[in-house]
């Protein structure tokens, strides 16, 4: 991906990643996460798959409050 591509980062559980974020330094931050592709691919760092630990799928607009295994990073 490009450097000069516009990132669109929103507020995301700490465990929540894509591929992308260990491969471009503007996407490192955890709790927050790019979702300017509708194509991105997310895991859970906690169980290392597409499911959380509540066995329901992950992802920006999944990973809530609602989810007992919600962490802020606070």
């Amino acid at each position: 991906m490009s450097s000069d591509h516009k990132l669109e980062l929103v507020p995301a559980c700490v465990h929540l990643r894509h591929k992308m974020m260990y491969c471009d330094a503007r996407q490192e931050r955890p709790g927050m996460v790019d979702v300017s592709s509708d194509t991105t691919v997310f895991f859970c760092t906690r169980t290392h798959d597409a499911l959380g630990p509540d066995d329901e799928p992950v992802g920006p607009k999944l990973c809530d409050t609602s989810r007992s295994c919600y962490c802020d990073g606070d």
